[in-house]
């Protein structure tokens, strides 16, 4: 229902009437956006549906199935630069965005007009489409900032040396099975030999990068003694997507040194809302629209009312200016919405089920089970919500949209009407011909029909036939 809403308001925005508004593009953009952003967030919300839970919300049809099938591919195979294409945060980010762009313009424009009280000057098309590429490309910086495209070369040798030595010294029977999954990767003699027989053979330096070799496998066997001697160590268990990515993960876009990016793992991959890098892209990508939206408008229905109040209720400034209130209610009530989607309600839940977590995923189980019915709840709201708000604001939206609709509705009924005639011919035909014959056999009727011909006088003539028959003389 909410995509519908929004391809009636696109129709109605490229008619003719409205083409040529510098408003259109902007509209236009938003609303393909919210569509696409509310696909993406349903395939994510079955995508959850069939790796993460067990059917939590309904049993998957063959078409979402096969669209769930496209999205897993894409997000695994795809290149990296084109991963962002598929987050739904990316695109409710360019909306925050481009609203920001769009409402501080609005309030440069009536700065102007309130100060000098001039015809406002309307920027070029092109103008609008410039702001539109350059709001898509901040959003497009930002999510590819957030994907893992930090990593390290290799695993530390420090860190490697530092778990084997604790596992030697705690975990005989790890330190065994240590030795047998060498063994089973080919390693030598040498290195069996220098890491568990004789330690003393075996310098420090080539320890370590034995030691390295094999802890930097991302294998089941080195996980788990990587997370027991964690857990014995930290006294906490870190999660094995986690344990890749901090020690495992080596083909990454940027690739730092060991020490280097231990040292700055934290600010890359910590998810707490803390200062790191997923909260400095939640600051810069979403808070920060949101505030310069709303004050933008304020800004705006201030200088609005300071211009109702100086000029004639039937001048075209007042005209102008109520048009542009009409507005700015719009992007406000859409900045909210967007709000409330994209980050506010993750911020408050995140809180309450995930830890402050502010980049919501598969390590949040909790979350997404509470979260489902906020999702549909809010992303329904804010799809639907737009073709009524159009509808309030501008009076000649309402009757291009009742002039669309009719115009689509009268050939629908022409022809509607025509078939059902076609139909209710047909069938009294059939009928006609299967009703028995009541008229006697010798009796043929003909209709003929009627002339195009000019009508005539018309004349009776009588028909004699003369039938001659034998006289009595013949006869005899």
């Amino acid at each position: 229902m909410g995509s519908l809403g929004n391809v009636l308001c696109i129709c109605v925005f490229l008619r003719k009437r409205f083409r040529s508004s510098l408003l259109t593009p902007f509209f236009v953009t938003l609303l393909i956006v919210d569509c696409i952003y509310l696909n993406f967030r349903v395939i994510k919300l079955l995508y959850y549906q069939d790796t993460l839970f067990q059917q939590f919300l309904f049993q998957s049809s063959c078409s979402s199935t096969f669209f769930i099938k496209i999205y897993a591919y894409f997000t695994q195979y795809a290149p990296q630069i084109f991963i962002p294409l598929c987050h739904y945060e990316l695109y409710i980010r360019f909306s925050l965005i481009l609203m920001s762009c769009l409402s501080i313009q609005r309030a440069y424009d009536m700065g102007r007009t309130s100060f000098r009280l001039i015809q406002r000057n309307s920027s070029s098309r092109s103008f609008a489409f410039v702001i539109i590429f350059i709001a898509f490309l901040s959003a497009y910086i930002l999510e590819f900032f957030g994907l893992s495209i930090f990593c390290s070369v290799t695993l530390s040798s420090t860190t490697a040396y530092q778990w084997y030595d604790y596992l030697y010294k705690h975990f005989p029977k790890e330190t065994n099975s240590l030795m047998s999954f060498m063994q089973n990767n080919s390693a030598s003699q040498y290195e069996i030999d220098c890491l568990i027989k004789n330690r003393s053979a075996c310098s420090y330096e080539e320890v370590e990068r034995i030691a390295r070799h094999y802890f930097d496998m991302h294998q089941r066997s080195i996980v788990s003694f990587i997370q027991k001697i964690q857990l014995a160590t930290l006294k906490s268990k870190m999660a094995r997507n986690e344990l890749r990515l901090k020690y495992h993960y080596h083909t990454c876009l940027i690739r730092l040194q060991p020490d280097l990016f231990l040292n700055l793992y934290d600010i890359l991959y910590s998810r707490v809302l803390a200062f790191n890098r997923y909260t400095i892209i939640l600051v810069i990508g979403s808070i920060i629209p949101s505030i310069l939206t709303i004050l933008s408008n304020a800004i705006s229905l201030r200088w609005i009312l300071n211009i109702r109040n100086s000029v004639n209720k039937q001048s075209a400034v007042f005209h102008r200016t109520d048009e542009t209130r009409r507005v700015i209610l719009i992007i406000t009530i859409e900045c909210l919405l967007s709000v409330i989607n994209s980050w506010l309600v993750d911020i408050i839940l995140s809180i309450i089920y995930c830890h402050r977590s502010v980049a919501i995923g598969d390590d949040c189980p909790d979350f997404l089970r509470h979260y489902h019915p906020f999702l549909a709840f809010f992303d329904l709201l804010n799809s639907m919500s737009n073709i009524f708000l159009y509808c309030y604001a501008t009076k000649r939206f309402r009757h291009e949209l009742e002039r669309m609709l009719k115009g689509w509705i009268h050939p629908i009924r022409k022809h509607l009407s025509y078939y059902c005639q076609r139909q209710h011919s047909k069938v009294r035909r059939q009928n006609y011909e299967e009703e028995p014959n009541t008229l006697p056999s010798e009796v043929s009727v003909h209709v003929s029909k009627p002339s195009k011909q000019r009508p005539s006088k018309k004349y009776e003539y009588i028909k004699l036939k003369l039938v001659s028959t034998p006289n009595a003389s013949q006869l005899l």
